[in-house]
């Protein structure tokens, strides 16, 4: 459960956005800890919406501003937040902080896969998005890249918990097998990506508006065929490679092919591509992941079992043939 009763939720919605929901359906999946979705049924409508939850200390303005923005001036496949009554593009009800989007019925990307037509749609859509002069107003919600990640010590904390203790629960003594066997790894790893965005903060590369999260399970494909770009909650100022990461090798042998980048960049057009930033990104996002799954299955206070099981699995296919790390260590030392 979100924390948020649902009867506080049909009644957000009703007082600030006018919907009569009829019913609340939490959506299963997603990675975030402080975040729920729910697809919600409302009286007199056919389409549903979708209603992000999320806890209000987690609120991110710019992940509502920047695609409503990109949305209203013309860029249409971009998945926007609903405006409330008031206008506002979220609401806070009960300490929890709810977004309205229209619910896109459909399957993501990574299931339905993409076709031609749908490469070249969204590099043509991240070209819009990397082209785009903010204003000033929006450039003051966005974050902005620092090339220093704060998990490298979430890393290191888990390391000596895994060090200091012995654990009862099945899946956190299994993982902290796991974990030893794969050190020297996670060390080469988190060394490198100090390293490479030191070398980049130097380099100050020009900074555009990212996604930050432009996998294939963050495109849906609707069910006319229309490809759509969810999730805006990791959008950044930061060097273009931190999108383009995701179809350059992208974060899983089995998510992108050399073709289908090629059919990427034929809608996003001519770009010379900086090595050293694509190395640091693919490093920096396992170092994210390795911390995301290691905290949710070690230090997180009370967790589901569901959600400890699931952190599990995850960190676990981080490590396999093809995956993120096997990406980025190969990224960062070319004689790999």
């Amino acid at each position: 459960m979100s924390g948020l009763a649902e009867d506080d939720l049909v009644a957000a919605l009703r007082t600030h956005y006018g919907i009569a929901a009829t019913s609340a359906e939490l959506v299963p999946g997603g990675e975030d800890a402080n975040a729920w979705v729910y697809r919600v049924e409302a009286r007199q409508m056919q389409t549903p919406y979708l209603v992000k939850v999320r806890t209000a200390d987690r609120r991110n303005e710019a992940a509502t501003a920047i695609p409503r923005y990109l949305h209203e001036g013309g860029v249409a496949h971009v998945v926007a937040p609903i405006r409330s009554a008031a206008g506002s593009l979220s609401v806070e009800a009960a300490g929890f902080s709810l977004t309205v989007y229209p619910f896109i019925e459909g399957r993501t990307g990574t299931d339905a896969g993409l076709s031609e037509r749908h490469w070249r749609a969204l590099g043509h859509i991240v070209r819009r998005l990397h082209d785009d002069v903010l204003p000033p107003n929006l450039l003051e919600l966005l974050a902005t890249e620092t090339y220093r990640r704060a998990e490298i010590d979430t890393i290191r904390q888990i390391d000596n918990a895994v060090s200091a203790r012995r654990f009862a629960d099945p899946v956190q003594g299994e993982i902290a097998k796991f974990w030893v066997s794969q050190r020297d790894r996670m060390h080469d790893l988190t060394a490198r990506t100090d390293e490479l965005g030191r070398q980049l903060e130097r380099r100050a590369l020009p900074l555009v508006a990212c996604h930050a999260d432009l996998h294939t399970w963050n495109v849906m494909i609707d069910d006319s065929d229309g490809l759509w770009v969810v999730d805006w909650d990791e959008v950044v100022r930061a060097p273009k490679e931190r999108d383009l990461m995701f179809v350059v090798g992208g974060i899983h042998s089995d998510l992108v092919a050399p073709h289908e980048t090629a059919l990427f960049f034929e809608g996003y057009g001519d770009v010379i591509v900086d090595p050293l930033a694509l190395s640091f990104y693919r490093c920096a996002w396992a170092v994210q992941d390795i911390a995301g799954f290691g905290e949710q299955i070690f230090l997180a206070v009370e967790p589901r079992e569901e959600r400890r099981r699931n952190a599990a699995r995850l960190l676990r296919g981080l490590f396999e043939t093809g995956g993120i790390v096997e990406i980025a260590l190969a990224s960062a030392d070319p004689a790999r």
